[in-house]
């Protein structure tokens, strides 16, 4: 034994300098005092996000003024809280982090990386209204990137809450029944996976609740973005919602699926055999039309039938003299003109599950579900500024691969956790990270589209191309 320890050569303390055995023979640990992350992704993501200038003018147009000298810049605790949330934090106290990181504060021109405690205490100084218009008022130069006319697509997400949590209420929670939650209210820009619209709301709201607030919201705050269609489940089928598209011409269309009650359901029995339109066979889908008035709506809509042949039914199983096709029904509510039949109709409706992929993401790839505290106003405020990172990465992402949609999971693996170290020569700054192989050639052929794009383009998006769908 005491020949071995002598064959380690194992260095005094003092020298910081380790040599140890491995299976791949015998290693020296040292310790450098370089400036070393393991971020080295976020200095495009730096450049990006100021030629936007969105987290510059939310500091500069705080709502309120802060008076203690002591106070952190309105800057570094936003971009705190951004880096957080893009790296990955689903926690106020995951910004420790961050914290030791000396790389940051260089790249992003900040003083220091806040503490999660004076996060906390700067969102719940701000009333919520003044948050929503606050940010909503800023991020506006990404909607730039957005197509002229937009295909809406609202749906609702419960998020279960612990503890104490002012604003928690039960309500509808399939995943954690009887759990206070909140359910916020999201529009997501249809094949974009952009999120421009959203509603914190209490635990104890249905989907409808407060939907035309939001879309005037929306409206509103995309600009000379306009919405021409409105999508939705079956949890926004309420007459009031549907007046309310109806009421101004100049608003938007709608398309909602309806809940297979029994007054639908006596509807779709109506259907006479040869209004059925479409081929039969097994696996296809037939439309059909027709008019509903169901019990609370003040006048007949205009609804499109959908069914799709599952099979047959022996009459052994059915307990009838014959056998009986199966099928799965689907009705839709629309205010969409004539010159839009039935399959034209049906078709869009079935693009909408791509949504789905925006709130799955968001719950389980982002901490949408987290950033949570005691004052409702902090964890409101996080949620709008976490979905606001969601989307200036959506964004970036594309300009590295724009022909996909890449998935927060991977796009960090590929294009944030990248190792590298920061140097210095005068006043010349250089990262130099450490990237090979296949990765390399796919962060080499996206970062000249980003940077051409940087040095052709104005600020704020005022120049940027409609997003690819």
């Amino acid at each position: 034994m005491d020949e071995l320890n002598k064959t380690e050569g194992i260095h005094l303390a003092g020298e910081a300098e380790f040599t140890f055995p491995t299976a791949g023979g015998r290693v020296r640990l040292s310790v450098t005092e370089d400036a070393l992350t393991p971020y080295g992704g976020l200095v495009p993501w730096a450049a990006y996000t100021k030629h936007i200038g969105i987290a510059e003018g939310l500091a500069a147009s705080c709502p309120i003024e802060r008076s203690s000298p002591n106070a952190a810049p309105v800057y570094d605790v936003i971009q705190s809280f951004m880096l957080t949330a893009l790296t990955d934090g689903r926690r106020f106290s995951h910004m420790e982090r961050l914290r030791e990181d000396p790389t940051i504060p260089e790249l992003f021109g900040m003083e220091a990386v806040v503490s999660d405690d004076s996060v906390r205490r700067f969102f719940k100084s701000i009333d919520p209204q003044l948050g929503a218009e606050w940010i909503a008022r800023n991020v506006k130069p990404m909607w730039g990137a957005l197509p002229d006319q937009i295909i809406m697509d609202w749906d609702s997400t419960v998020q279960p809450k612990y503890g104490h949590q002012e604003g928690a209420e039960i309500g509808y929670n399939p995943g954690k029944p009887g759990r206070r939650s909140f359910h916020p209210l999201l529009g997501v820009v249809a094949r974009t996976r952009l999120c421009p619209a959203n509603r914190f709301r209490s635990g104890d709201t249905v989907t409808a609740t407060q939907l035309k607030e939001t879309m005037k919201d929306a409206q509103r705050w995309l600009g000379d973005r306009q919405v021409w269609l409105n999508r939705g489940d079956i949890g926004l089928g309420h007459d009031a919602v549907m007046a309310w598209h109806d009421q101004t011409p100049g608003r938007p269309k709608f398309l909602f699926k309806l809940k297979l009650t029994s007054g639908v359901r006596n509807a779709l029995h109506a259907v006479r055999k040869e209004e059925w339109q479409g081929p039969s066979f097994l696996g296809s889908s037939q439309v059909a039309e027709g008019q509903i008035q169901l019990t609370g709506w003040k006048n007949p809509r205009r609804c499109v039938f959908e069914r799709k042949l599952q099979g047959l039914v022996p009459s052994s199983k059915c307990g009838e003299f014959w056998d009986h096709n199966k099928h799965e029904f689907a009705v839709c509510v629309t205010n969409l003109p004539i010159e839009y039949n039935a399959r034209t109709i049906q078709q869009p409706y079935r693009e909408r599950t791509d949504t789905e992929y925006v709130f799955d993401a968001l719950n389980n790839q982002w901490g949408y579900s987290g950033f949570c505290a005691t004052a409702r106003a902090t964890t409101e405020l996080a949620a709008r500024l976490l979905l606001m990172v969601y989307n200036l990465w959506v964004l970036f992402v594309r300009f590295i691969v724009p022909q996909k949609h890449t998935e927060a999971k991977r796009g960090r693996r590929w294009f944030l956790l990248i190792a590298a170290r920061l140097v210095q020569f005068g006043r010349q700054k250089e990262v130099q990270v450490s990237i090979r192989g296949g990765w390399a050639e796919q962060v080499k052929d996206g970062y000249p589209r980003l940077h051409d794009w940087i040095r052709t383009t104005a600020t704020q998006l005022k120049k940027v191309e409609a997003i690819p769908t």
